[in-house]
Protein backbone atom coordinates (compact mmCIF):
# COMPACT_ATOMS: atom_id res chain seq x y z
CA UNK A 1 0.00 0.00 0.00
CA UNK A 2 1.02 3.46 -0.55
CA UNK A 3 0.22 6.94 1.06
CA UNK A 4 0.95 10.30 0.02
CA UNK A 5 2.18 12.74 3.14
CA UNK A 6 2.54 16.58 2.49
CA UNK A 7 5.58 17.42 5.59
CA UNK A 8 4.07 21.17 5.43
CA UNK A 9 2.26 23.15 2.90
CA UNK A 10 4.06 26.72 3.58
CA UNK A 11 3.19 29.59 2.16
CA UNK A 12 6.00 32.52 1.20
CA UNK A 13 4.30 35.53 0.15
CA UNK A 14 6.04 37.54 -2.63
CA UNK A 15 5.03 40.94 -2.78
CA UNK A 16 5.94 43.73 -4.92
CA UNK A 17 5.48 47.98 -4.41
CA UNK A 18 6.45 50.40 -6.71
CA UNK A 19 6.84 54.41 -7.48
CA UNK A 20 7.76 56.65 -9.61
CA UNK A 21 9.68 59.85 -8.17
CA UNK A 22 10.34 63.06 -10.94
CA UNK A 23 12.46 65.78 -10.04
CA UNK A 24 13.99 68.87 -11.02
CA UNK A 25 17.90 68.87 -11.46
CA UNK A 26 18.43 71.11 -8.70
CA UNK A 27 16.03 68.89 -6.44
CA UNK A 28 18.71 65.84 -6.52
CA UNK A 29 20.38 66.05 -3.62
CA UNK A 30 16.98 66.35 -1.80
CA UNK A 31 15.56 63.28 -3.17
CA UNK A 32 18.50 60.94 -2.32
CA UNK A 33 19.29 60.68 1.41
CA UNK A 34 21.47 57.59 3.06
CA UNK A 35 18.99 55.21 4.58
CA UNK A 36 19.52 53.07 6.76
CA UNK A 37 19.14 49.28 6.05
CA UNK A 38 19.40 45.91 8.23
CA UNK A 39 20.69 42.26 6.99
CA UNK A 40 19.98 40.65 9.81
CA UNK A 41 22.08 42.25 13.24
CA UNK A 42 24.18 44.10 10.74
CA UNK A 43 23.27 47.78 9.82
CA UNK A 44 24.56 49.91 6.75
CA UNK A 45 23.58 52.74 4.57
CA UNK A 46 22.47 53.01 0.91
CA UNK A 47 22.01 56.23 -1.02
CA UNK A 48 18.11 56.01 -2.18
CA UNK A 49 15.31 58.11 -2.69
CA UNK A 50 12.91 57.92 0.23
CA UNK A 51 11.08 54.52 0.07
CA UNK A 52 7.84 55.03 1.82
CA UNK A 53 4.64 54.99 -0.20
CA UNK A 54 4.90 52.31 -2.69
CA UNK A 55 2.30 51.76 -4.32
CA UNK A 56 1.05 47.68 -5.27
CA UNK A 57 2.23 46.66 -8.79
CA UNK A 58 1.46 42.91 -10.42
CA UNK A 59 3.73 40.04 -9.53
CA UNK A 60 4.19 38.14 -13.00
CA UNK A 61 3.91 34.35 -11.84
CA UNK A 62 4.97 32.96 -14.75
CA UNK A 63 8.17 34.67 -14.47
CA UNK A 64 8.37 33.86 -10.36
CA UNK A 65 8.00 30.53 -11.74
CA UNK A 66 10.80 30.56 -14.51
CA UNK A 67 13.06 32.18 -11.50
CA UNK A 68 12.54 29.32 -8.97
CA UNK A 69 12.83 26.89 -11.45
CA UNK A 70 16.41 27.64 -12.45
CA UNK A 71 17.40 28.19 -8.71
CA UNK A 72 16.37 24.88 -7.67
CA UNK A 73 18.17 23.20 -10.52
CA UNK A 74 21.08 25.24 -10.04
CA UNK A 75 20.99 23.73 -5.85
CA UNK A 76 19.93 20.45 -6.35
CA UNK A 77 20.47 18.80 -9.35
CA UNK A 78 22.95 19.33 -12.22
CA UNK A 79 23.88 23.01 -12.47
CA UNK A 80 24.52 24.68 -15.97
CA UNK A 81 27.45 26.80 -16.28
CA UNK A 82 26.58 30.28 -16.60
CA UNK A 83 28.18 33.42 -17.17
CA UNK A 84 27.75 36.53 -14.99
CA UNK A 85 23.92 37.80 -15.64
CA UNK A 86 23.39 41.27 -15.12
CA UNK A 87 21.50 41.63 -11.28
CA UNK A 88 18.72 43.26 -12.76
CA UNK A 89 17.19 45.83 -15.51
CA UNK A 90 14.26 48.06 -15.86
CA UNK A 91 12.01 48.16 -18.69
CA UNK A 92 9.98 51.62 -19.53
CA UNK A 93 7.34 51.16 -22.58
CA UNK A 94 7.05 54.55 -24.10
CA UNK A 95 5.14 56.10 -27.38
CA UNK A 96 8.80 55.82 -29.22
CA UNK A 97 9.87 52.56 -27.82
CA UNK A 98 11.26 50.60 -24.85
CA UNK A 99 13.89 52.18 -22.68
CA UNK A 100 16.00 50.15 -20.87
CA UNK A 101 17.89 50.80 -17.48
CA UNK A 102 20.31 48.07 -16.58
CA UNK A 103 22.35 46.93 -13.86
CA UNK A 104 24.63 49.94 -12.24
CA UNK A 105 26.21 49.85 -8.95
CA UNK A 106 25.43 53.11 -8.17
CA UNK A 107 23.61 56.02 -9.03
CA UNK A 108 25.09 58.86 -11.27
CA UNK A 109 24.29 61.83 -13.15
CA UNK A 110 23.96 61.78 -16.48
CA UNK A 111 23.06 58.10 -16.70
CA UNK A 112 20.39 55.70 -16.49
CA UNK A 113 21.04 52.72 -14.45
CA UNK A 114 19.32 50.03 -11.58
CA UNK A 115 20.93 49.47 -8.36
CA UNK A 116 19.39 47.16 -5.90
CA UNK A 117 19.83 46.18 -2.17
CA UNK A 118 18.87 44.07 0.44
CA UNK A 119 17.19 43.78 3.95
CA UNK A 120 16.70 40.57 5.84
CA UNK A 121 14.47 40.70 8.60
CA UNK A 122 13.59 38.27 11.40
CA UNK A 123 10.50 38.26 13.25
CA UNK A 124 8.72 35.75 15.81
CA UNK A 125 11.41 33.07 13.88
CA UNK A 126 10.43 33.41 10.43
CA UNK A 127 12.36 35.68 8.09
CA UNK A 128 11.92 37.79 5.31
CA UNK A 129 13.96 39.01 2.45
CA UNK A 130 13.70 42.51 1.10
CA UNK A 131 15.55 43.77 -2.49
CA UNK A 132 15.03 47.67 -3.00
CA UNK A 133 15.54 48.14 -6.80
CA UNK A 134 16.45 51.99 -7.61
CA UNK A 135 16.15 53.05 -11.30
CA UNK A 136 17.46 55.66 -12.58
CA UNK A 137 17.36 58.31 -15.48
CA UNK A 138 19.74 61.55 -14.63
CA UNK A 139 19.86 61.79 -18.30
CA UNK A 140 18.35 65.20 -20.62
CA UNK A 141 16.32 62.70 -21.87
CA UNK A 142 12.13 63.41 -22.32
CA UNK A 143 9.31 61.03 -22.51
CA UNK A 144 5.80 59.43 -21.42
CA UNK A 145 5.70 55.59 -20.20
CA UNK A 146 2.42 53.04 -20.01
CA UNK A 147 3.84 50.99 -18.54
CA UNK A 148 6.99 49.39 -16.39
CA UNK A 149 8.63 46.18 -15.86
CA UNK A 150 11.10 44.90 -13.76
CA UNK A 151 14.06 41.77 -14.47
CA UNK A 152 15.62 39.75 -11.64
CA UNK A 153 18.43 37.22 -11.19
CA UNK A 154 19.10 35.12 -8.94
CA UNK A 155 22.86 33.77 -7.81
CA UNK A 156 23.58 30.03 -6.41
CA UNK A 157 26.97 30.16 -5.46
CA UNK A 158 29.46 27.98 -7.98
CA UNK A 159 32.45 25.75 -7.35
CA UNK A 160 35.94 25.89 -8.62
CA UNK A 161 36.63 23.95 -11.98
CA UNK A 162 37.73 20.53 -11.82
CA UNK A 163 41.46 20.64 -11.70
CA UNK A 164 41.81 24.39 -11.66
CA UNK A 165 41.62 25.99 -8.09
CA UNK A 166 42.25 29.26 -10.02
CA UNK A 167 39.29 28.73 -12.15
CA UNK A 168 35.62 29.93 -10.35
CA UNK A 169 32.56 28.79 -12.02
CA UNK A 170 29.52 30.51 -10.89
CA UNK A 171 26.08 29.81 -11.42
CA UNK A 172 22.98 32.17 -12.14
CA UNK A 173 19.61 32.34 -13.04
CA UNK A 174 18.51 34.05 -16.26
CA UNK A 175 17.03 37.79 -16.09
CA UNK A 176 13.07 37.01 -15.87
CA UNK A 177 10.39 39.68 -15.44
CA UNK A 178 9.10 39.22 -11.77
CA UNK A 179 6.92 42.25 -11.88
CA UNK A 180 5.14 44.73 -13.63
CA UNK A 181 2.61 47.60 -13.74
CA UNK A 182 0.78 50.21 -15.45
CA UNK A 183 1.55 53.80 -15.09
CA UNK A 184 1.62 56.51 -16.81
CA UNK A 185 4.13 60.01 -16.43
CA UNK A 186 6.29 62.22 -18.11
CA UNK A 187 9.96 62.82 -17.65
CA UNK A 188 11.14 66.10 -18.40
CA UNK A 189 14.16 67.07 -20.24
CA UNK A 190 15.09 69.25 -17.30
CA UNK A 191 14.11 66.63 -14.56
CA UNK A 192 15.18 63.37 -12.97
CA UNK A 193 13.18 60.44 -12.85
CA UNK A 194 13.91 57.46 -9.87
CA UNK A 195 11.93 54.58 -9.17
CA UNK A 196 11.69 52.38 -6.09
CA UNK A 197 10.92 49.00 -6.74
CA UNK A 198 10.20 46.62 -3.47
CA UNK A 199 10.27 42.81 -4.15
CA UNK A 200 10.05 40.80 -1.06
CA UNK A 201 9.81 36.88 0.34
CA UNK A 202 8.02 36.73 3.37
CA UNK A 203 7.31 34.55 6.17
CA UNK A 204 10.22 32.25 5.26
CA UNK A 205 10.82 29.54 8.02
CA UNK A 206 14.57 28.80 8.99
CA UNK A 207 14.15 25.69 6.84
CA UNK A 208 12.85 27.04 3.90
CA UNK A 209 15.46 29.66 3.68
CA UNK A 210 17.76 27.40 1.51
CA UNK A 211 15.06 27.07 -1.18
CA UNK A 212 13.88 30.52 -1.48
CA UNK A 213 15.19 32.45 -4.33
CA UNK A 214 18.81 34.86 -3.41
CA UNK A 215 18.56 37.80 -5.65
CA UNK A 216 21.97 39.37 -6.69
CA UNK A 217 22.53 42.67 -4.81
CA UNK A 218 24.88 45.52 -4.18
CA UNK A 219 25.62 43.88 -0.91
CA UNK A 220 26.59 40.68 -2.11
CA UNK A 221 24.77 38.60 0.19
CA UNK A 222 23.12 35.36 -0.96
CA UNK A 223 22.49 32.07 0.62
CA UNK A 224 25.14 29.84 -0.82
CA UNK A 225 24.23 26.79 -2.36
CA UNK A 226 25.01 22.85 -1.47
CA UNK A 227 29.02 23.73 -2.48
CA UNK A 228 29.61 25.21 0.39
CA UNK A 229 27.75 23.85 3.32
CA UNK A 230 23.86 24.18 3.01
CA UNK A 231 22.18 20.78 3.14
CA UNK A 232 18.99 19.32 2.79
CA UNK A 233 18.13 15.87 4.38
CA UNK A 234 15.04 13.94 5.00
CA UNK A 235 15.07 11.28 8.30
CA UNK A 236 12.33 8.57 8.18
CA UNK A 237 11.78 7.07 12.14
CA UNK A 238 11.52 3.67 11.88
CA UNK A 239 11.01 3.16 15.27
CA UNK A 240 14.82 1.22 15.82
CA UNK A 241 16.86 4.96 15.67
CA UNK A 242 18.19 8.10 17.21
CA UNK A 243 15.25 10.58 14.95
CA UNK A 244 16.08 13.75 14.98
CA UNK A 245 18.57 16.24 12.83
CA UNK A 246 22.08 14.65 12.55
CA UNK A 247 20.85 11.23 13.77
CA UNK A 248 20.95 7.52 12.28
CA UNK A 249 17.51 7.14 11.49
CA UNK A 250 17.03 6.42 7.32
CA UNK A 251 17.18 9.37 5.57
CA UNK A 252 17.94 10.79 1.98
CA UNK A 253 19.03 13.87 0.04
CA UNK A 254 16.71 16.06 -1.67
CA UNK A 255 16.61 15.40 -5.64
CA UNK A 256 14.07 16.21 -8.16
CA UNK A 257 11.04 18.47 -8.14
CA UNK A 258 7.98 19.35 -9.61
CA UNK A 259 6.79 23.22 -10.15
CA UNK A 260 3.55 24.32 -11.48
CA UNK A 261 1.78 27.72 -11.51
CA UNK A 262 -1.70 27.73 -9.99
CA UNK A 263 -3.95 31.30 -9.71
CA UNK A 264 -1.60 33.91 -8.73
CA UNK A 265 1.06 31.22 -6.82
CA UNK A 266 3.99 28.63 -8.25
CA UNK A 267 4.08 25.69 -6.45
CA UNK A 268 7.14 24.02 -5.61
CA UNK A 269 6.83 19.66 -4.48
CA UNK A 270 9.47 17.68 -3.72
CA UNK A 271 8.76 14.01 -4.11
CA UNK A 272 10.39 11.52 -1.66
CA UNK A 273 10.03 7.30 -1.25
CA UNK A 274 11.17 5.02 1.52
CA UNK A 275 10.57 1.51 1.97
CA UNK A 276 9.42 0.94 5.27
CA UNK A 277 9.31 -2.68 5.70
CA UNK A 278 6.18 -4.93 6.94
CA UNK A 279 4.18 -4.50 10.38
CA UNK A 280 4.26 -0.52 10.02
CA UNK A 281 1.34 1.23 11.87
CA UNK A 282 3.13 4.79 11.53
CA UNK A 283 5.78 6.60 10.48
CA UNK A 284 7.91 9.87 11.36
CA UNK A 285 9.04 12.12 8.59
CA UNK A 286 11.63 15.04 9.34
CA UNK A 287 13.25 17.66 7.11
CA UNK A 288 16.41 19.14 8.28
CA UNK A 289 18.01 22.02 6.33
CA UNK A 290 20.77 24.07 7.12
CA UNK A 291 21.35 27.56 4.86
CA UNK A 292 24.43 29.62 4.74
CA UNK A 293 24.49 33.00 3.85
CA UNK A 294 27.12 34.65 2.87
CA UNK A 295 29.17 36.50 4.67
CA UNK A 296 26.83 36.46 7.88
CA UNK A 297 25.80 33.12 9.39
CA UNK A 298 23.87 29.95 9.38
CA UNK A 299 20.48 29.38 9.10
CA UNK A 300 18.85 25.97 10.55
CA UNK A 301 15.90 24.57 10.99
CA UNK A 302 13.56 21.51 10.83
CA UNK A 303 9.97 20.52 10.17
CA UNK A 304 8.42 16.99 10.98
CA UNK A 305 5.10 15.02 9.98
CA UNK A 306 3.56 11.41 11.41
CA UNK A 307 2.02 9.33 8.81
CA UNK A 308 -0.58 6.50 9.31
CA UNK A 309 -1.78 4.07 7.42
CA UNK A 310 -5.36 4.25 5.95
CA UNK A 311 -6.39 1.26 7.53
CA UNK A 312 -6.45 -0.23 10.64
CA UNK A 313 -3.68 -3.21 10.92
CA UNK A 314 -2.66 -2.42 6.84
CA UNK A 315 0.46 -3.45 6.15
CA UNK A 316 2.79 -0.54 5.31
CA UNK A 317 5.66 -0.61 2.54
CA UNK A 318 6.02 2.68 1.24
CA UNK A 319 5.55 6.56 2.34
CA UNK A 320 5.54 9.04 -0.08
CA UNK A 321 6.57 12.51 1.43
CA UNK A 322 5.88 15.34 -0.13
CA UNK A 323 7.25 18.83 0.90
CA UNK A 324 5.06 21.54 -0.89
CA UNK A 325 6.22 25.34 -0.96
CA UNK A 326 3.59 27.84 -2.10
CA UNK A 327 5.13 31.19 -3.17
CA UNK A 328 2.04 33.04 -3.57
CA UNK A 329 2.39 36.43 -5.40
CA UNK A 330 0.61 39.65 -4.47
Amino acid sequence: MVQKLVLHNEVIKVKGRVKVITVKKEDFFKVLKLTKLRVLDKEYEALMPPIDSLQKNTIDVNGLATLVQQFMVNVLTNPQTRNQVSPAQMVLTTSGGNITLSYSGSIGLNSQGVTVYLQVLQESGNYTFQYYYVGFDTTNNSYSTSQLELYVSAITDGEYAPGDLNQYIQYYTNLVRIAYTNTSFTKASDSYLFIVWLIDFQNIPPYLVAFTPSLQNNVGIFVRGTWYGTSYTIYFNNSNCSFGCGGNCPSSGLGGFIIYTQSNSVILEFPLTAPLGTGVTSIEVLLCTNAVMMNMHNIGGSTSSTITPPVSGATFYVAIATITITYQGS
